[in-house]
Formats: C-alpha cells, sequence, structure tokens
C-alpha cells in the first residue's frame, strides 16, 4: 500500500505445502521507504524493516531488515536486487543474512504484461535441516511474472539448490496487489526474497 512521500506499507502472509501438509506459516508485516523518487537515484535504492510472526510450530517471530535496489537497463531488462539480515527473536535466536536478485525481460504481451528472466539467491544460514545443518547457499532457476490487470501481479520462481546445503527445489509463487497505484516505479524484490 503506498504512502505520501515514498513510503510503502505491505502485509504478508505464508503458507507452505511441505510433507504433504499444508499449514498457515508466517504472517509479516513490512515498511518500506525510497530514499529517493524514481530515476532520481543510481539504482533506486529503498530500506525496508519487516516483522515476521511464527504461526506454525516451525517458524519463530523474526526481523529483518534490507536494502532494496533495482534499475530498468535500456530494451527493457529490469534488474533488481535485496540484500538483507534477518534475525529470529524466539528458539534458537539466529542470525540470518543474504541476497536475492533477478533479471527480467518482457515477452509476447504489450505493456510488460508477461516477463521472464533468472533468479538467484544466497543465504548464509536459515532454517535447521537438522540438529546439526542449517540450509545455506546457492540456489538458481526462472522466474515469469504476470500482470493480469496495473495492480495485480503473479510471479512464480522454482529455485534448484546448487549445494547439498540447499533445498533441491523451492518453487515460489506469489500473487501480489498493489492498493497505492499501478505499481510503476517502485523497487520490486525478487520473488525468492518476498
Amino acid at each position: 500500500m503506498g504512502l505520501p512521500t515514498r513510503f510503502t506499507v505491505g502485509v504478508q502472509n505464508e503458507v507452505e505445502h511441505f510433507a504433504g501438509e499444508t499449514r498457515d506459516r508466517s504472517f509479516t508485516l513490512e515498511a518500506r521507504y525510497a530514499l529517493a523518487n524514481w530515476n532520481k537515484l543510481p539504482l533506486n535504492p529503498a530500506i525496508s524493516a519487516e516483522y515476521r510472526l511464527g504461526i506454525s510450530n516451525a517458524a519463530t517471530d523474526s526481523g529483518e531488515v534490507a536494502l532494496l535496489i533495482s534499475h530498468d537497463f535500456p530494451h527493457l531488462i529490469e534488474w533488481a536486487m535485496n540484500i538483507f539480515v534477518d534475525r529470529e527473536f524466539g528458539g534458537r535466536r539466529s542470525t540470518n543474512a543474504g541476497f536475492a536478485q533477478s533479471v527480467e525481460v518482457p515477452v509476447l504481451l504489450p505493456e510488460e504484461k508477461l516477463e521472464v528472466g533468472l533468479e538467484m539467491q544466497y543465504g548464509s544460514g536459515g532454517e535447521s535441516v537438522d540438529r546439526m545443518r542449517s540450509t545455506k547457499g546457492f540456489a538458481i532457476g526462472p522466474t515469469l511474472a504476470w500482470r493480469p490487470t496495473k495492480n495485480a501481479r503473479f510471479d512464480l520462481s522454482p529455485l534448484l539448490g546448487c549445494s547439498d546445503h540447499t533445498p533441491a527445489v523451492e518453487v515460489f509463487a506469489v500473487l501480489s496487489f498493489s492498493f497505492g497505484g499501478s505499481g510503476t516505479g517502485d523497487t520490486e524484490k525478487p520473488v525468492s526474497a518476498r
């Protein structure tokens, strides 16, 4: 939801399907501030802070601070990067840092309604696989973005793990609605960072 003076407020509900069980995982509140109007500063930086409330037993409350940067290159190439630090408040009290980035180009449909590209994610530590290991490392895969309307967007990004510490496949499917306008000229996070 866009607010005056380059502020954005977001809410997110995460539902996961794992080992044959579907459950509500977390609820997130985000505040984002763009340091300048679109294309007034190089890479269009924005600062994001979010609080994630863990709903399922596997998720704990956590907070994240991120720097979002993006740029529209000539020939309609869009690049975005999210550099983040995440801290759990309960349980293990672990800290995770990393980045996610994506490159997309429009195809087939006018007004950039359909975009395809590549997404890559790196995390230094995350969910525990067992008592001795946590997920960390690189994941990479294709990404697809479809805008059925000016205010709605569907993103799909299956990422393939590149080491034995990352999940073999993670699929990110995000349906988002913008209540603050058409969403043009806004720093967009890579799908895996949402």
